[in-house]
């Protein structure tokens, strides 16, 4: 009776496995911009997808080349750390006044002590108290599903929900780089490829170039 009660269960458990799976479905998007122009590195997050925490052992880096930081932006899941390393001949000091999280690593050279934690969901952005070009982005997810828009502004992720509700998020939208935008699938545009239309504000990059950066500044370097 027990073997029989236990097969059922298993049967039971597989079946309803089999049939989460088989409603998973396949969702495409692309992002657009104003000019109908395709917007890479935009970051969607799938909100309805679970909640998720990266180990805080696992150590992203973004490191500094050049007066810029490389990578410029990065995705990483709460809870995670960053290390910037300083890979230029000259001092950096790198901080940030994001809601999501305030820091400063103070002028220093090679590596900082210590790695950043990021605890809490949010856009970060980073910058140089020194050289006012360089710019960072780092997003931090809450949830299990995150995709970045290719080149040519694609983006695919899997949900079991009919209609999933998402973010997105790019640095340079005109409402600001801690913005996002919410939308529920169902509300989207189709092309004749199925492809959901996100359409976003862009403004123009911010330059890589200032004055004090081409010419130098008394007592930066």
């Amino acid at each position: 009776m027990k073997f029989t009660n236990l097969l059922i269960v298993s049967i039971g458990l597989a079946t309803l496995t089999q049939a989460l799976t088989a409603r998973a479905e396949s969702i495409s998007l692309k992002i657009v911009d104003q000019q109908q122009q395709a917007v890479s590195s935009a970051v969607i997050e799938v909100l309805s997808s679970p909640e998720s925490f990266g180990q805080v052992d696992s150590i992203n880096v973004i490191d500094q080349i050049d007066k810029m930081f490389v990578p410029e932006q990065i995705v990483i899941q709460q809870g995670q750390a960053v290390d910037f390393p300083n890979s230029d001949n000259i001092r950096h000091h790198v901080y940030s006044f994001s809601e999501a999280k305030t820091f400063e690593l103070k002028l220093y050279a090679d590596k900082p002590e210590k790695p950043i934690q990021f605890e809490k969901p949010g856009v970060v952005v980073v910058g140089c108290n020194i050289h006012d070009s360089m710019i960072g982005y780092i997003y931090i997810a809450q949830h299990q599903t995150v995709v970045t828009s290719s080149d040519q502004g694609y983006a695919k992720f899997n949900a079991t929900e009919q209609n999933p509700r998402i973010s997105v998020w790019h640095a340079y939208t005109t409402d600001g780089a801690e913005s996002r935008q919410y939308f529920e699938i169902d509300q989207l545009e189709q092309n004749d490829k199925g492809e959901h239309i996100v359409r976003l504000d862009i403004a123009p990059p911010p330059p890589r170039e200032s004055f004090e950066d081409t010419f130098g500044a008394p007592g930066h370097h």
